[in-house]
């Protein structure tokens, strides 16, 4: 988190460089740029660690205290508003500023990025001096990525194998015997993902030749795995085939940073005095987002105060974030027809020559196509956090910030040859672009992808249960536990000697 603070003080230092007459003010701008981006990528974590500190210091109190379960179930609903609106304070605090900065304040540059400069490293400094009095995060034995590595090792290993006919065959250790489903001759374990990766199952199959070698041996040479660590890893498999459905979605977020700006550029400014008008329309978008984020938390919790509501569990959160992500990529269907409406009206008007309607050539028009930006940003990337960590175990949640900027950022790179592979829609100039019909694409592909998240979201997430649902069964721990070995492995070994032993009286 420190490093955080650091490249983003440094690049808006930079920027603040870049601003006086030198020969080299391009290359500290780009240097510049590199140093925001930097910072940026770290943006998430330092929200995950202020959120991570504000629940250590409410279960600390909470621990102290007492109560009924009723108070106790009050006091969590309470401090869940509370965290969020400690998360939401510093956003506040900014848009506070940034309005000031737009209306109020000296509109040069480098007057702003001297003071974002100064500011954001005075905030450093605080972070510095409360260093003291941070909880730490106790870090797992093992990695996920290893945890990943020892699966993917196990299952190549075992690829000949046939999948067992009997759910005894798989290595169960902590966790319950009941979470698998048949398909077609054999028994496969839940969750169920999409036919390229079912062979993870694979990991955790006690072979016949298992029962000459001990279960740890096994483990500690990466040739078997429990079916808690398979289910694990294999709770991430469906998030990444849903990641292909947000592509419509990391196209529009690219063309935001792009040619919104474009035609902002290109329009007269209405909204503001000192032409800061791409800048006030890039706080909408935000502050729309933010809102609709605080929104839906909101309409979470109203939902958990109505008794009809009061046990509401991880499969209809998870419901409820699927339903979120869809909204928003409706949403996201209106903004690109949106913009294509306003693309058409603005070439009309340039066409004509006179500006007849200067109203919808000015930046005006483009308030309603950034506000609903705002609001598919709100609506989408919170559903895709809250359905990671409602579909993913708790032990993969370190790989939703990987997932949600590898969503994002492919959108942002494979916009590039995109545009280059059809140059009849882009040239020199934003006049002579046919920008409307790129916006019509981004509709059609947007509302194609919905269909495509739909039909994966049902398939493979809707009804999946988590596996931190599943506790294991007492009595057959405490068997484990009194006999020194693993029950599932006895039965297993038992099972394939007689099918070794039925096999040879029929040769």
């Amino acid at each position: 988190m420190g490093k955080t603070k650091i490249f983003h003080s440094q690049g808006i230092m930079l920027l603040w460089t870049s601003t006086s007459d030198t020969p080299s003010q391009f290359h500290t701008f780009y240097a510049a740029i590199i140093f925001l981006a930097l910072g940026n990528s770290g943006q998430k974590l330092t929200e995950n660690f202020l959120e991570y500190q504000l629940e250590e210091k409410i279960e600390a109190r909470q621990a102290v205290g007492g109560g009924s379960t009723h108070k106790k179930k009050e006091l969590e609903f309470m401090d869940k508003v509370l965290i969020r609106s400690w998360m939401y304070a510093p956003c506040v605090v900014g848009y506070i500023i940034t309005i000031i900065y737009a209306f109020v304040v000296d509109d040069k540059y480098e007057h702003t990025f001297r003071f974002a400069a100064l500011f954001m490293g005075g905030t450093y400094m605080v972070f510095l001096a409360g260093s003291a009095w941070y909880s730490r995060e106790e870090l797992p034995v093992e990695s996920n990525l290893r945890k990943i590595y020892r699966i993917l090792k196990a299952a190549l290993w075992k690829r000949g194998a046939k999948y067992p006919t009997s759910p005894s065959r798989y290595y169960w250790k902590g966790c319950k015997q009941d979470h698998h489903y048949k398909h077609r001759e054999g028994v496969r374990l839940v969750p169920p993902v999409p036919r390229l990766c079912r062979w993870l199952d694979k990991a955790a199959i006690l072979e016949p030749e298992d029962s000459r070698v001990g279960v740890e041996v096994q483990e500690k040479n990466m040739k078997l795995c429990t079916v808690k660590d398979v289910r694990e890893v294999k709770s991430l498999v469906p998030m990444f085939y849903l990641g292909f459905a947000f592509f419509g979605y990391s196209l529009l977020v690219a063309t935001e940073n792009t040619f919104f700006v474009a035609q902002a550029s290109n329009m007269t400014s209405k909204i503001t005095k000192n032409d800061n008008d791409i800048f006030l329309l890039f706080l909408i978008k935000e502050g729309v987002s933010d809102v609709s984020r605080f929104i839906c938390f909101l309409i979470g919790c109203a939902f958990r105060r109505l008794k009809h509501f009061k046990f509401i569990d991880n499969v209809c959160n998870k419901k409820a974030a699927i339903v979120r992500i869809g909204f928003g990529m409706v949403f996201a269907v209106i903004c690109s027809l949106i913009a294509w409406k306003v693309e058409v009206g603005r070439l009309n008007v340039n066409k004509e020559m006179g500006y007849i309607e200067e109203g919808r050539n000015s930046t005006v028009a483009l308030v309603p196509q950034f506000s609903l930006m705002g609001i598919t940003e709100g609506l989408v990337e919170g559903g895709m956090a809250s359905l990671f960590r409602r579909h993913v175990a708790k032990s993969m949640w370190s790989f939703g910030d990987a997932f949600g900027g590898l969503v994002i950022g492919s959108g942002k790179l494979l916009i590039i040859p995109l545009v280059l592979g059809i140059p009849s829609w882009f040239k020199d100039t934003l006049n002579a672009s046919r920008l409307d019909r790129f916006y019509l694409m981004l509709g059609i592909l947007n509302a194609v992808f919905l269909l495509v998240f739909a039909y994966y979201s049902f398939m493979y997430a809707y009804k999946v249960v988590c596996p931190e649902d599943d506790q294991p069964d007492s009595e057959s721990s405490q068997v484990e536990e009194s006999k020194g070995e693993n029950p599932d492995f006895v039965e297993s070994t038992v099972e394939i000697q007689l099918e070794n032993n039925g096999s040879q009286q029929r040769l």
